[in-house]
Parts: C-alpha cells; sequence; structure tokens
C-alpha cells in the first residue's frame, strides 16, 4: 500500500482528521517493511505491516493511542463517541453533525 492508498483509504472512511498520522508512519516506515493496511477499528487509527519490526510496531501502537484523541474528522481533540452505532473519535462538533436526526432510541426504525 502506498501512502496516497493509505490516505485515501482512510479519508473516505473517517475524514481528514487522522491524515497527518498517515503521514508521520510513512515517514518512519523502516526500510524493508511495508504497510500492507491502514483502517480503523473501534475508533482508532490502525495498520498492518508485512513483517514483524518491534520498533516500528511500538510506534504504530503510539500513533493508534494519539488517533483515540483526535477527530478522525478534523484533527482537533476528540474523545471516543458512539455515534449512529459506531465507536469513532470525534470532536463534538463532528459528534453532533454526525449524529443529528439519528433516533436515538436504539430502534433500527421498524415499528413493532
Amino acid at each position: 500500500m502506498t501512502r496516497d492508498e493509505a490516505k485515501n483509504q482512510i479519508e473516505t472512511t473517517c475524514g481528514q482528521g487522522w491524515l497527518p498520522l498517515v503521514d508521520k508512519a510513512f515517514d518512519h516506515l523502516p526500510h524493508g517493511v511495508a504497510i500492507v493496511e491502514a483502517f480503523e477499528k473501534y475508533g482508532r487509527l490502525k495498520f498492518r505491516i508485512d513483517r514483524d519490526d518491534e520498533a516500528f510496531e511500538t510506534f504504530l501502537d503510539e500513533i493508534t493511542e494519539r488517533s483515540g484523541m483526535m477527530c478522525e474528522v478534523c484533527g482537533e481533540a476528540g474523545t471516543e463517541q458512539i455515534a449512529n452505532r459506531w465507536i469513532s473519535t470525534l470532536c463534538e462538533r463532528h459528534f453532533v453533525e454526525r449524529t443529528a436526526g439519528a433516533d436515538s432510541g436504539g430502534s433500527d426504525g421498524a415499528s413493532w
């Protein structure tokens, strides 16, 4: 996966807020190691690499932790939120935007 592919994946699925973290991962990519996947899981930015590299994996864990404190949409300070049944890391403004008009009763819209 290239840097641009990773950034496109994250921007498409989450927003632009974590793009600097994707850049940071690629900026510190050790020789001989490739990032094969960049994705969001449980409101955090995650990466998969093609081979074991303990130091780089520790660095990626630090990026994952940092992503849990910044809005995935805009990059401002954020917290873990449940938005439309998904765990996301969002600032207050983007949490409100994502949940505006959402059914707060937990129903999937079906009439029982």
